[in-house]
């Protein structure tokens, strides 16, 4: 097959981006439907007359179905898309991007998707898809998954399936951070409970917590049930973030990210700011997962997307651990290109 694209890009040099653009568009229909050729076209940011030519063949091809209502995926349509990935990875070097940043890294797999989700909301949904993968071959009956919050880890909830004599039990790994309910912890723990058909408990209180409130909060009942499940877990799905964006989203004061700024934190997991070098430099007060917890779990999958968190994920494995990291391409570029630049 690798024989066969070298062939191919001597001779039609723009065929994969041709195939790359179709199944963009085509995975775009299928995240939107039922979607309007005018609305589809603002998405992927086209013309009508553009798009149009790419839908009449999708149409005549039986991969789409164009209704009153807007356009579908048809069965054909969505077999297409989930093989797209292992074809992609036949003829691309997504297997030497993964082996090279294996050899850079503290971690047993990393599995590396199309795209750059910095520019692509989409490309997620695939690493959603991946990271289910990797949770689903790890499960057993009567596991306890700690999950983080976050958009990219909502989305490995997506593709989570029921398994047979497997009926795990999902716990937040943290509180509850920011207005978004779909991307916080315990709305994950809920969705992916109810994917696998398996059990959740919530934690009711905010991600960041006033010291002299934090004593009290860990006597009430339901507060601890939930770390007492945290310290039983033994696999944990989580995402890291840029320090100063989630310092942020945590409404932080001047003062507070000035202070972040100022200890260089580079990165951010767990309510933990961390410097380049993987020092603790600042902690949120909070209930949940610790870092000392954290280097005890059997299973650590990380999930991050898009270049710019390049060296806050460089930076979580010297502060943390993982046992299988899920990146994007252009993430897995950049780590790659800095760490060559760092020589």
């Amino acid at each position: 097959m690798q024989k066969l694209f070298q062939f191919q890009q001597k001779l039609v040099p723009d065929l994969l981006e041709i195939i790359e653009k179709r199944y963009e568009i085509l995975k775009k229909i299928y995240s939107l439907q039922p979607v309007g050729r005018r609305s589809l076209a603002i998405e992927v940011g086209k013309t009508e007359r553009q798009i149009r030519s790419e839908i009449e063949f999708f149409q005549k091809n039986g991969l789409i179905l164009v209704t009153g209502k807007g356009m579908y995926v048809s069965q054909e349509g969505q077999e297409l898309i989930e093989m797209y990935g292992s074809a992609v990875r036949e003829l691309t070097d997504l297997e030497h991007l993964e082996k090279e940043l294996a050899k850079q890294l503290p971690v047993k797999e990393v599995h590396i998707v199309r795209g750059n989700a910095d520019e692509d909301e989409s490309v997620k949904s695939d690493l959603g898809k991946i990271a289910a993968e990797a949770v689903m071959s790890r499960l057993k009956d009567q596991m306890i998954i700690t999950v983080t919050g976050g958009s990219t880890v909502a989305a490995v909830a997506d593709y989570l399936k029921p398994k047979s004599g497997v009926r795990p039990l999902f716990v937040p790994a943290r509180g509850g951070l920011g207005t978004m309910y779909e991307y916080q912890a315990s709305s994950i723990c809920v969705k992916m409970a109810g994917q696998m058909d398996g059990e959740y408990r919530l934690l009711y209180v905010p991600d960041a917590i006033d010291w002299d409130l934090h004593s009290k909060v860990l006597e009430e009942p339901s507060v601890k049930e939930v770390m007492s499940k945290i310290e039983q877990s033994s696999l944990t799905i989580h995402g890291v973030g840029d320090a100063l964006t989630m310092a942020k989203r945590r409404n932080s004061n001047a003062e507070e990210l000035k202070k972040i700024q100022h200890q260089q934190a580079i990165g951010e997991a767990f309510g933990y700011y961390f410097d380049e070098n993987g020092k603790t430099v600042q902690r949120v007060h909070s209930v949940g997962m610790s870092k000392e917890r954290l280097s005890n779990i059997e299973h650590v999958v990380t999930v991050a997307g898009g270049s710019s968190k390049s060296k806050a994920i460089s930076a979580y494995f010297k502060w943390g651990k993982s046992d299988v990291l899920v990146i994007d391409e252009a993430l897995a570029q950049k780590m790659l290109s800095d760490k060559t630049n760092n020589l």
